[in-house]
């Protein structure tokens, strides 16, 4: 099988590294193509090649039958191909290491600062939120903060096309709280490329929130996940960001969702304090 993969980076995850890996497994797979930096997306592949190309909009659509349209991606059950020929790679397992290792369990949290559907983010935390996480979990966890770096292309991180970014004010929180490690900096003390530290991390932590669409990487890391998407927006009703979406089949993780800070907060709180 050859398998190029230029879609969004969740797309790749949820359809072409599942399908490619179960290739390999059959030993029928031939080459994989896909983003800048992600090898370690693709790390079972003795042939793999990266080109800075994107696919807008989806080529998963065009691939699939009608009924298998990538907007089935977007429901609780999910779509038709996770029960053929798809076979999620395991990451928790490949990346756990002995490097990222603290005092506290790690609690990774993931934010976005680009613009979604043109305009200021929707799946996101603000300044306020971001600050009340922080101050409410960094005394239990050793807190890793995940926001691709303005200068991706030095970490081998290919955006999505379209994906400008804004300021968030992230990183004047990060300045309160210095108990948090951010991955910029870690990727500074390293020489590897921002995937393969986002999921040495991962693979060392069982407790991950994040907004959605980033959401589906730390699903492929186990343990519980708690998702924010955002109650107005696009993104509104796709059920795969919901509670128990099928989601939890790329690892056995436990998915909890929600479209409200509060309520994200209150239930973090409930389960983890």
């Amino acid at each position: 099988m050859k398998i190029e993969a230029f879609d969004e980076f969740g797309y790749i995850l949820w359809y072409y590294a599942p399908v490619a890996y179960n290739s390999f497994l059959k030993g029928e797979l031939e080459y994989t193509k896909s983003k800048i930096g992600t090898k370690p997306v693709f790390y079972f592949s003795e042939n793999h090649s990266e080109e800075n190309k994107h696919f807008d909009p989806p080529i998963l659509a065009k691939i699939l039958h009608p009924e298998e349209h990538n907007t089935s991606c977007y429901t609780l059950k999910g779509p038709k191909f996770i029960n053929n020929n798809w076979t999620p790679p395991p990451y928790n397992e490949v990346y756990k290491n002995d490097k990222f290792v603290y005092d506290k369990p790690i609690l990774t949290i993931h934010n976005k600062n680009t613009k979604e559907w043109m305009s200021h983010p929707h799946n996101y935390f603000d300044s306020v939120t971001l600050d009340k996480m922080f101050s409410m979990l960094k005394h239990k966890f050793q807190i890793v903060y995940f926001r691709p770096p303005d200068n991706s292309e030095k970490f081998k991180l290919q955006k999505d096309k379209h994906q400008n970014s804004v300021d968030i004010g992230d990183k004047e929180v990060l300045t309160k709280h210095p108990e948090v490690i951010d991955i910029e900096n870690l990727l500074l003390e390293t020489n590897k490329i921002y995937n393969e530290v986002q999921f040495m991390i991962l693979a060392n932590s069982d407790h991950h929130i994040s907004p959605a669409g980033d959401a589906v990487i730390p699903a492929y890391f186990g343990g519980d996940l708690f998702i924010y998407n955002c109650p107005n927006c696009t993104s509104a009703n796709r059920e795969v960001w919901r509670t128990g979406s099928w989601m939890e089949k790329l690892s056995g993780s436990k998915i909890f969702g929600h479209n409200n800070y509060d309520e994200l907060l209150n239930n973090i709180t409930e389960k983890w304090l």
